[in-house]
């Protein structure tokens, strides 16, 4: 569910080509209902990229991959202390749970 721009959506920043390693997370997204929008950067580690993807979004939660980690976090946390954290051998029902649990923290409901 790439979004429109003008629209409230997480936000993805993606270091390099892993959007299929991580698809089962965007999957849990949407099975939650909340728009997500996917960025390719460079340049940055994980943790800062996902803290400034939450900075950028109305929804205040940020992700950022790359081809050995993901990485959710939420605007209100410290930049240092993210909020989930999955390394890439993550099992892909660990994966689509994070997601999910991505949504759930925008709509305000406890995690799975």
């Amino acid at each position: 569910m790439s979004t429109n721009q003008e629209r409230p959506a997480i936000v993805i920043h993606a270091h390099g080509d892993c959007q299929p390693l991580w698809q089962e997370v965007l999957w849990g997204i949407e099975e939650e209902g909340i728009p997500w929008r996917w960025q390719q950067i460079a340049g940055q580690e994980v943790v800062s990229s996902a803290w400034q993807a939450a900075n950028q979004s109305a929804l205040l939660v940020g992700i950022a991959c790359d081809s050995q980690q993901l990485v959710i976090h939420y605007r209100n946390l410290p930049a240092s202390a993210p909020l989930f954290t999955l390394m890439q051998h993550a099992e892909s029902q660990s994966r689509r749970i994070a997601g999910s649990n991505a949504a759930r923290l925008v709509k305000g409901i406890p995690f799975r």
